[in-house]
């Protein structure tokens, strides 16, 4: 196996188990009390918690997505890439809450239970998921004023006009070429694309990939699939080449007539931030 598909493999396998709701575990005697410092495990969490309250912030992963913000310019870096986080930094810092993404964080909050510290194990496979965990931590940190999403990421909201314009209009979404991989209606991409009211034309299909809400599509099917418009994904460390050196691409209709929208692999595929959420909705907004 070649070092792009395991870095691929690695990046889907984080997606699959990524981020909403979730267990929470606790110990009993803080129960009571209100939480005031928090440790999050992904980049997602940790910027709901900025918005929600930064004070109460006080690790973070070393995620690209969060490096150039100031606002995490004083929080303590928990992890690096895909390594696990660093259970000696988080136990120093104290944390009364930490949250984490269900499967790929579940050895670490699992032992910060056994030591009596909250956890908030969560997975974001659609748009009520991320709704539901900013709630979530508001209801948890007893925030009297509630984050308006609305307000945060606009672009994906009041979409009746999008829905209205947008309706019936086929896409097919490509995340990778070897293997040629598209997210179905049980993955946040599929969710997010629906929300817009377009058909995504591998939305029904069943999942026998190991990725769960991701399709194995063989070459054969996508050219059959017609696609009139097709949005390729850029994984970290990859670009639309290799999309371009598949044999069918130039048989595609999209690719005729023009109709092909390169995305980032953050804000679709992964939710990410706020920022890239916001970014995916309005490009979506545009095809």
């Amino acid at each position: 196996m070649n070092l792009p598909k395991i870095i691929l493999l690695s990046i889907l396998f984080f997606v699959a188990n990524l981020s909403a709701i979730t267990s929470i575990k606790a110990s009993s005697d803080k129960e009571d009390n209100k939480i005031t410092r928090v440790v999050a495990l992904t980049s997602l969490s940790a910027d709901l918690l900025n918005y929600i309250s930064n004070e109460s912030l006080l690790g973070v992963p070393g995620s690209s997505l969060l490096k150039n913000n100031n606002d995490f310019s004083n929080k303590t870096i928990i992890s690096s890439g895909r390594m696990p986080p660093n259970l000696e930094k988080i136990i120093n810092l104290k944390p009364e809450l930490v949250i984490g993404s269900k499967g790929f964080h579940d050895k670490t909050l699992k032992s910060l239970e056994n030591l009596g510290v909250k956890t908030l194990s969560v997975r974001i496979t659609n748009f009520n998921d991320l709704e539901k965990l900013s709630s979530d931590i508001q209801i948890l940190l007893d925030k009297k004023i509630k984050l308006d999403l609305e307000n945060v990421i606009p672009n994906c909201y009041n979409l009746d006009k999008d829905v209205k314009t947008k309706k019936g209009k086929e896409l097919l979404v490509l995340v990778s070429s070897k293997p040629i991989l598209s997210p179905n209606s049980k993955s946040w991409a599929g969710n997010l694309i629906n929300r817009f009211g377009y058909i995504n034309l591998t939305s029904e299909l069943d999942s026998k990939s190991q990725f769960k809400g991701y399709v194995n599509l063989s070459p054969e099917w996508v050219i059959s699939s017609k696609p009139s418009n097709l949005i390729i994904i850029n994984t970290p460390g990859s670009n639309d080449s290799q999309y371009k050196q598949m044999s069918i691409w130039n048989d595609l209709p999209a690719v005729t007539n023009k109709k092909v929208f390169p995305f980032d692999y953050y804000g679709l595929i992964n939710a990410g931030s706020l920022n890239s959420i916001n970014k995916a909705c309005q490009k979506l907004s545009s095809i």
